[in-house]
C-alpha cells in the first residue's frame, strides 16, 4: 500500500510542471478536449489548435473550435467528488459545498486525500461562496 501511494505522490510531483491555468488565453495550443473558462463559461476545445493572437479564435466568437459545456454534464453523475472516480483535465465537481475545476488528469485513489481542498496541484476552486441549503 504505502509504495502504490509513494508512486502516486512521486507521479503526483513530476506532473505539478505539467499544468497551466484553465483560462483561455491567447497564444496558447489547445488539444482537442481541452476544457477553458472565458467569461465565466466553460469550453471544450472541438480540435487541436493554437489559439492564434489576434486572430479572435475566444470560445465565443470561433464556434468551429470551441463548444460551450453545461457544468452538470462533468461530474459524478450528481457532480460531487468521489474518491476512486477518474477525473479529465477542465473536469467540474463540487466538493463540501464549493465547485471545483480539475487541473490534471487523475484517479482520486482511496485514502490518499487527494480531494480538492487538500490537493491544490489538482484542483482549483471556482466557486468562492458556499451552496446554501434550505
Amino acid at each position: 500500500m504505502m509504495k502504490k501511494w509513494s508512486l502516486g505522490v512521486l507521479a503526483l510531483l513530476l506532473s505539478v510542471s505539467a499544468w497551466a491555468s484553465r483560462d483561455w488565453r491567447e497564444g496558447v495550443y489547445y488539444p482537442q478536449g481541452a476544457r477553458v473558462l472565458y467569461l465565466g463559461q466553460s469550453y471544450e476545445a472541438l480540435q487541436s489548435h493554437r489559439a492564434v493572437k489576434g486572430a479572435n479564435w475566444n470560445p465565443e466568437a470561433a464556434a468551429a473550435l470551441w463548444r460551450k459545456t453545461d457544468e452538470r454534464s462533468h461530474g459524478a453523475g450528481d457532480g460531487q467528488w468521489r474518491e476512486g472516480r477518474h477525473y479529465s483535465v477542465g473536469e467540474l465537481s463540487r466538493y463540501r459545498g464549493h465547485t471545483y475545476r480539475c487541473l490534471q488528469r487523475h484517479k482520486a485513489e482511496k485514502g490518499a486525500g487527494w480531494n480538492p481542498e487538500r490537493a491544490p496541484s489538482l484542483w482549483e476552486k471556482v466557486s468562492h461562496n458556499p451552496v446554501r441549503h434550505h
